[in-house]
């Protein structure tokens, strides 16, 4: 397996700037997510590292190796689409073997059937080979697809919302899968989603990509911990983080140049009677099987998880606290203040 580095690396689509300026160190063996909206740069970057666009600015570097001019066929990663796009007309067995079968890799026939067994096994589809990819449904298509990918034992793999044509439930069942073949085979991979629970439940470290451009990277922990920016800290987080106006909060324990004060919903602290000392707010909704309490104060709707016994009806007052050391300031660019 293999390190990955971008430097600098900028991407133009005539007017739009689809990737601005992105470095980024992926190690070797390291399963880093590339989390962020449609339209963010993420897919663009992963085009960029295996070789299907080229970059207007920058330099890009495969297991310390130059690639920026290299072909795709050269840099040796496998890209795993959005769209499985297997054949069919080909068999379980055919789709995978096809790409040991390519001119350049001259795999004997042999070592053929035995990386394909390898990879059935290692992904619980033997029972499948015969199958044409037709017959299969949407997990195991997932799952051919993948191994596609592994069978050319490649030195990383670049997987593109792999799991996002899949219903909820089946979503769910298979989100494990990657992280489960990561630890397996020790493989680099480089992830794109827009799902926050994908990216914090498969990752070593998340980059968050906002407008082309890198705002952060971290371990999913520091990044919804200690955000770098205003993008950052709504991306992870549900229910979301609060954002409040600076007016409900003493201007002296504020940062200059405030613009939003955030917290997070299981920050808030409720207590038992609303009280002078505290900030009162109106309850909206409460949802107990969720443990959400949604409150309100001057039109600002603010969001609380509790796991009291309490029960809260519509229009009644409650008394919370904003605990300082739990607050984060933000400028009218999203840029964090430290506090």
């Amino acid at each position: 397996m293999s390190e990955i580095r971008l430097r600098g690396v900028t991407k133009r689509f005539g007017d739009i700037v689809a990737v601005d300026d992105v470095s980024l160190d992926v190690k070797e063996g390291e399963f880093v997510v590339l989390l962020g909206p449609s339209g963010a740069g993420k897919t663009t970057t992963l085009r960029l590292i295996a070789g299907l666009e080229r970059p207007d600015d920058g330099e890009i570097f495969i297991d310390g190796a130059a690639a920026t001019d290299m072909h795709p066929a050269d840099r040796d990663v496998a890209f795993i689409f959005q769209q499985y796009s297997l054949y069919p007309h080909l068999t379980v067995f055919g789709n995978l073997a096809f790409p040991l079968r390519s001119p350049r890799r001259r795999v004997s026939e042999a070592e053929v059937a035995a990386r394909v067994q390898s990879v059935v096994q290692m992904l619980h589809i033997e029972s499948k080979l015969g199958n044409l990819a037709t017959r299969l449904s949407g997990g195991e298509m997932q799952r051919v697809a993948i191994g596609r990918a592994l069978v050319r034992q490649p030195k990383v793999f670049l997987m593109d919302e792999p799991l996002s044509s899949l219903d909820a439930k089946l979503r769910e069942e298979l989100r494990i899968e990657p992280k489960r073949l990561h630890r397996t085979i020790g493989a680099t991979i480089i992830y794109v989603t827009h799902d926050q629970v994908e990216a914090t439940t498969l990752a070593d470290r998340i980059g968050i990509l906002e407008h082309g451009r890198i705002v952060q990277v971290g371990a999913p922990r520091d990044v919804y911990g200690n955000p770098a920016s205003l993008g950052a800290a709504q991306r992870l987080g549900s229910p979301p983080i609060n954002l409040l106006p600076p007016v409900l909060f003493d201007p002296a324990t504020m940062p200059a140049g405030t613009s939003t004060v955030a917290i997070r919903p299981e920050d808030i602290v409720l207590h038992a009677h609303d009280t002078r000392d505290v900030l009162n707010l109106r309850v909206l909704e409460y949802s107990p099987l969720r443990h959400l309490l949604i409150m309100e104060r001057d039109g600002t709707a603010i969001v609380a998880t509790t796991m009291t016994e309490r029960n809260f009806t519509p229009g009644q007052t409650v008394g919370v606290s904003l605990p300082l050391r739990s607050l984060l300031y933000f400028r009218s660019d999203g840029r964090r203040i430290p506090a």
